[in-house]
């Protein structure tokens, strides 16, 4: 048990990618030999530590249904328990629903049970008295990634203890979604299809040039000895086949398995190079991640921009999102997937690069919110809900779908600003 305690405290500081079987066993005041004694590796002491603390959880949760049996409050008992359990233990609920994924495959499917177990709950709080058919899996999947969004940004602010205030506004958002209109079921899938064996996708155009490498040209560097090239254009020319290579490499093997030697080895630079642009393997990887934010933001602000009405313009706005992840595929897993777990830094930046989009699904002044209203937990928890479709999306190897969420994606961010009715006949109208 100590070892577990451990392993979740050090965790819930440094991250996993950063804890060391010396740094557990250093907390724990164990030897190396009791160690691994009891696990065979850093892995599978991370996955019975995030077993613990799981099982902590969903028995809170679940005793707080069970002596609450109307609705709303049945609801509210049940996210307060949850809430209350992470402004007690903030370090515990990091590891089982973010830290986990960084162990990788095993890891991000124990991070699903996990999701899944508390989606079965909030699946029970909306049918108690419906009559009304199931709540949609999407639905569900939403939900639950808003709220765990709100969890991770007050626990990663230190804010925790704040969480059991936030209950109320959430309880209110959570009810807009059920029943959903059949226009809105019509619009999106009604399940999700089964995961299946990942295999990291290396294809596409990643962020530095937003370009196909060309299919004709073998060679990533430059001609050596041209005297027609200019030094500016070397360096810049190096700079994106770093932002490539980068991008690439961290899609198909994670941001753990790549090294500086492997980035320079791709982008054709010497190591001198690279130490000329970037301090280490983690600035380039954060650069790489905010040169890609920005062209999808600027894509994203264009097609919101470009529309007549907030509606619309939240329509226009997610298809953009979609479209552009879909035709990224490399930079989509590292944004999706790597920035959360490679390090405090880039879960940080992740935080601030999800704000940036959602201040666009906050109802303009002439927009007729008259639902719940913009309260700022709620836009906080409708663009943690698409974030989290995203995520399970490129967990389940299936970045190039994405664009077929814009329907559910358009009726889940309206539907608390002007009711389940008008979203949803916003969701399926045709694009402009």
């Amino acid at each position: 048990m100590r070892l577990l305690v451990a392993m979740l405290e050090v965790v819930a500081e440094k991250g996993y990618e950063a804890t060391s079987v010396a740094d557990v066993v250093a907390r724990a005041g164990a030897s190396r030999k009791t160690f691994y004694a009891e696990f065979r590796n850093r892995e599978e002491c991370l996955m019975a530590a995030a077993d613990l603390a799981v099982e902590a959880g969903i028995t809170r949760v679940r005793q707080a249904y069970e002596e609450t049996p109307e609705w709303p409050e049945r609801a509210g008992a049940g996210i307060l328990a949850l809430f209350e359990l992470a402004a007690a233990n903030p370090g515990a609920v990091r590891v089982a629903m973010v830290e986990v994924a960084a162990a990788g495959r095993v890891g991000i499917e124990r991070r699903e049970r996990t999701i899944a177990q508390y989606e079965s709950f909030i699946r029970d709080a909306l049918q108690l008295d419906d009559g009304l058919g199931p709540v949609a899996d999407l639905v569900l999947k939403a939900i639950m990634g808003g709220l765990r969004g709100v969890l991770y940004r007050r626990i990663q602010r230190g804010q925790h203890t704040k969480l059991p205030a936030l209950v109320p506004d959430l309880v209110r958002w959570v009810s807009c979604y059920y029943p959903v209109p059949p226009a809105g079921i019509a619009a999106v899938p009604a399940t999700l299809r089964p995961a299946h064996p990942a295999s990291r996708r290396t294809s596409g155009r990643a962020p530095g040039t937003l370009a196909p490498a060309s299919q004709l040209v073998s060679r990533r560097g430059l001609p050596r000895g041209d005297q027609n090239v200019s030094h500016s254009f070397v360096v810049h020319n190096q700079r994106e086949r770093i932002l490539d290579t980068v991008a690439n490499l961290v899609a198909a093997n994670g941001y753990s398995g790549v090294t500086v030697e492997d980035i320079t080895k791709g982008a054709a630079i010497s190591q001198t190079a690279f130490y000329e642009h970037f301090e280490d393997k983690e600035d380039a990887f954060l650069v790489t991640y905010e040169v890609g934010h920005v062209k999808c933001l600027g894509a994203v602000e264009r097609a919101y921009l470009a529309e007549d009405t907030w509606q619309q313009g939240v329509r226009a706005g997610i298809a953009a999102l979609l479209e552009f992840l879909a035709s990224e595929p490399a930079f989509a897993r590292l944004a999706l997937i790597d920035t959360l777990t490679a390090s405090r830094r880039s879960a940080k930046r992740s935080d601030a690069g999800m704000t940036s989009f959602a201040r666009m699904l906050a109802p303009a002044d002439d927009a007729g919110a008259e639902h719940v209203g913009a309260s700022p937990v709620t836009v906080e928890a409708i663009a943690a809900g698409i974030f989290e479709l995203c995520l399970d999306h490129a967990l389940r190897d299936r970045i190039e779908d994405l664009p077929e969420l814009t329907g559910f994606a358009t009726y889940f961010a309206l539907a608390p600003f002007i009711g389940d009715e008008e979203a949803a006949r916003v969701a399926v109208s045709p694009a402009a």
